[in-house]
């Protein structure tokens, strides 16, 4: 099969590239946050073109942090285990498919919508196991992360660099509440065990579904963030382990900060309800990391509140994405330096 979450993907690479030749990937959040069928009528011919053009990037693979589908089986609050698991079929499998047909690796975080979007009151909360299982299921990820997180949080290396994709859904205390966004006890003791044992790499890179910094802009969400933000454990543990980008979605917009060196790119657009798509291109070469964000006008079709297809004009095509902002993480010199521009500078926000 052409698409896999394995660990084989970056040992293949690895074999076909030399280790410092330059290389990119490309973060595509909320892609596509829908249940479509493949080709799926009134999307697919812009899906494509958007998907080409990140092709062209020529990227080793894709970092799609949550909200592959929209995962409401068949209701938003009354999920069925038979609707879930027929469900799950449909449509992951329609979504592998648009990623074999234009050729790009993806690896894939776990977001609310597959686990059947918030909120999860009583009864809804019990079946998240069973999201997780088919998100797993399908999405073949690497099955290296701890306990009842192994399949929905992993990591894998590339060259010089660490990825950890991370489930920061987890149970809440609070029966009325069911599920936080949050990454507590074994789970996290789990992610500083990852960090300790891979102290090598020159960069690390930290995938989740949901901002942690704030605020956050947002467009068409319910802006889930991770429970206690800046102060909460998790950040702590990225900051001190020096990670360099934590990227996210949820919020269908753009917003990056930045906290004594690491940096939150919260990015990604809805297709059919936003004016405006985007995707974050990452290119390592010799100690450096330079990430461009680039956006292209789009026309979202609807109907009431159903999303009919989207519309990226001739015009707009024409014109292409255009770079809404930089950031280069520099460590050739021994020291790390960053240059921001556009949006990733602290007062766009």
């Amino acid at each position: 099969m052409l698409l896999t979450g394995s660990l084989a993907i970056c040992e293949t690479a690895i074999a076909q590239k030399g280790a410092n030749e330059p290389w990119c990937f490309v973060s595509v959040p909320d892609f596509l946050n829908k249940d479509t069928e493949f080709p799926q009528p009134g999307f697919e011919d812009h899906l494509a073109y958007f998907l080409e053009t990140i092709k062209q990037e020529n990227p080793e693979f894709l970092l799609v942090p949550g909200d592959l589908i929209n995962g409401r089986w068949p209701s938003l609050l009354e999920p069925t285990p038979d609707a879930i698991v027929k469900n799950a079929e449909i449509y992951y499998e329609a979504w592998k498919k648009r990623m074999e047909y234009h050729g790009l690796k993806y690896y894939a975080a776990l977001g609310d919508h597959e686990i059947g979007d918030n909120p999860w009151p009583p009864g809804k909360a019990e079946l998240v196991p069973l999201f997780k299982e088919q998100f797993t299921n399908y999405m073949d990820p690497p099955l290296n992360g701890p306990g009842e997180f192994r399949g929905t949080s992993y990591y894998w290396i590339k060259d010089d660099v660490l990825f950890i994709s991370l489930d920061v859904f987890k149970q809440s205390e609070d029966p009325e509440v069911g599920i936080e966004a949050d990454v507590t006890g074994d789970h996290l003791k789990w992610l500083k065990s990852v960090f300790r044992e891979h102290q090598h790499v020159n960069f690390r890179i930290v995938m989740g579904h949901t901002p942690i910094l704030g605020p956050v802009n947002k467009k068409h969400s319910s802006g889930i963030m991770l429970e206690n933000g800046v102060d909460s454990e998790l950040w702590k543990v990225l900051r001190r382990h020096e990670v360099d980008l934590y990227l996210c979605g949820e919020v269908h917009a753009i917003t990056c900060h930045e906290d004594k060196g690491t940096h939150q790119v919260a990015h990604g657009s809805l297709f059919g309800w936003n004016h405006t798509i985007n995707y974050l291109l990452v290119e390592n070469s010799e100690d450096k990391l330079k990430c461009s964000l680039k956006e292209i006008d789009i026309i979202p079709i609807r109907e009431g509140r159903k999303s009919l297809g989207i519309n990226i004009t001739e015009e707009s095509r024409k014109e292409g994405f255009h770079t809404v902002g930089t950031l280069s993480i520099d460590k050739s010199s021994g020291k790390t330096r960053t240059f921001k521009s556009g949006c990733f500078e602290p007062d766009s926000n």
